[in-house]
């Protein structure tokens, strides 16, 4: 019986080589049906549809709002998924978006605890209103907040200065006006400003 050949032991570092060269072959283009990797500046907000578009959910809550610098005529007010969000003029219990209103524009409910406000906001101006369903809503200077369907991404801002059958919609500003309304000083403390008797947007 013949002994078996010596291994090539110089043969022994190429074919390593060779085979870590593979999946770096493949990684670098090799499988080119792969799709992309997401970027986090990719991701949607929420749940998307089948074409890829935004979905708004009625269930959607908020556990935070931030003011955004970019999208609109002016910094606004949005959610913790950067998200914008709007207010209804003359709706200041929620009853001003009931029905058809909703297939459009979902109230952004309030959190089981108190939200969190980025720099830039004023907490006594954050509240929450009482939907007639019983359902808590998260408020802005008396104003109560909501979605629109038709922003597609993150910082999109479609529903600004739009009028339809429920009234005129509108970002807020951190003061907690209609952005493109004047201004004052943000509260820092004591009580929120009464907004009962303040100038409701021109339709």
């Amino acid at each position: 019986m013949k002994p078996l050949p010596r291994t090539n032991r110089s043969a022994l570092p190429a074919l390593a080589l060779c085979l870590l060269a593979i999946p770096l072959m493949q990684a670098c283009g090799g499988d080119s049906d792969r799709p992309p990797m997401l970027t986090e500046g990719a991701e949607t907000p929420s749940t998307t549809s089948d074409s890829g578009a935004l979905v708004t959910q009625r269930t959607m809550t908020s556990d935070s709002l931030q003011v955004m610098s970019v999208g609109g005529p002016e910094p606004f007010v949005a959610d913790s998924d950067r998200r914008a969000v709007y207010m209804l003029a003359g709706d200041t219990d929620g009853s001003g978006c009931t029905g058809d209103c909703l297939t459009q524009w979902a109230p952004v409910y309030a959190p089981t605890g108190e939200p969190d406000l980025g720099e830039g906001l004023a907490p006594v101006l954050a509240g929450v209103v009482t939907r007639a369903d019983g359902t808590a809503q998260m408020s802005y200077n008396g104003h109560p907040l909501y979605h629109y369907a038709g922003d597609a991404a993150r910082g999109d801002t479609a529903g600004h200065d739009l009028r339809d059958d429920w009234g005129h919609w509108s970002l807020l500003t951190p003061q907690g006006q209609p952005v493109g309304e004047p201004v004052g000083a943000l509260p820092r403390d004591g009580n929120a400003p009464d907004v009962s008797n303040m100038p409701e947007v021109a339709d």
